[in-house]
């Protein structure tokens, strides 16, 4: 979904759609408290604007990064289903990496 679609449906107060990303999900409902603000009078409409851009930058940043994500899971799978010594190697130190405890 586009953010704009996801702004109009925010301003008309309808549930986020099942299919979003959780990316998507959570710049919705920041739409969504946003305008809930503003009607409240949280908020005057330049306030809300400059709060607007910023989650639409957001929501640019996020996608890139679930695309990224994406890319990561997928390779990762594909070197998972090889053989070869040298890249179950580097796929177990990958492994590693990420199940070690945070320091």
């Amino acid at each position: 979904m586009e953010f704009e679609e996801m702004n109009q449906r925010a301003y008309r107060r309808e549930s986020p759609p099942d299919d979003l990303t959780p990316a998507e999900r959570m710049i919705y409902m920041a739409l969504c408290l946003l305008y809930e603000l503003h009607f409240a009078g949280c908020y005057t409409r330049e306030e809300g604007v400059a709060l607007k851009r910023r989650l639409e930058q957001d929501f640019a940043q996020y996608r890139k990064q679930e695309t990224e994500w994406l890319r990561c899971q997928t390779a990762m799978k594909l070197l998972r289903r090889c053989d070869l010594p040298i890249v179950q190697g580097i796929v177990a130190e990958a492994d590693k990496a990420f199940d070690a405890p945070e320091r």
